[in-house]
């Protein structure tokens, strides 16, 4: 058998078969799936809004599911497939604006001034990573493209 690289990561179960077959595409086998869920319970004391202390049970929970992939890097195409891999990945994702930014207490003073805000500053930002969004999304289907192409 031939050198093999391999990979692991955790996805969120409700896009786990999506997430396997975007991998597939670019040559990663399926080696295992491990679905997770943990929980951890610990006790805090917070004062609440009378300045009493409370003792609260604080659960925090995690469920995941768990990828492992590995590929032969024997295959003839893999540096095509990896430069494109490469990129697919390196592509930019938008940073949305806010259309509340700040605290409550800041809006409380500048309230009557928030339509300027959201013609001057929110609309412009929104459309600039809504564009940003549409070409990430574009070229990654150029490259979905270009590897079903190369087999």
């Amino acid at each position: 058998m031939g050198r093999t690289e391999s990979i692991s990561f955790q996805v969120h179960p409700a896009h786990e078969q999506e997430q396997i077959d975007l991998m597939q595409k670019f040559r990663w086998s399926l080696l295992g799936t491990q679905e997770v869920r943990t929980s951890d319970s610990h006790l805090e004391t917070r004062t609440n809004i009378f300045g009493e202390k409370e003792l609260l049970s604080v659960t925090e929970s995690a469920h995941y599911v768990k990828l492992s992939f590995s590929r032969d890097l024997g295959d003839p195409g893999l540096p095509a497939v990896k430069k494109l891999e490469q990129e697919f990945f390196a592509l930019p994702r938008a940073d949305r604006p806010s259309l509340f930014p700040g605290t409550i207490l800041l809006w409380l003073f500048i309230w009557p001034f928030w339509p300027v805000y959201l013609f001057l500053s929110y609309k412009p930002k929104a459309a600039a990573a809504a564009e940003l969004d549409r070409q990430t999304d574009r070229r990654r289907r150029e490259i979905i493209e270009e590897l079903e192409r190369m087999g």
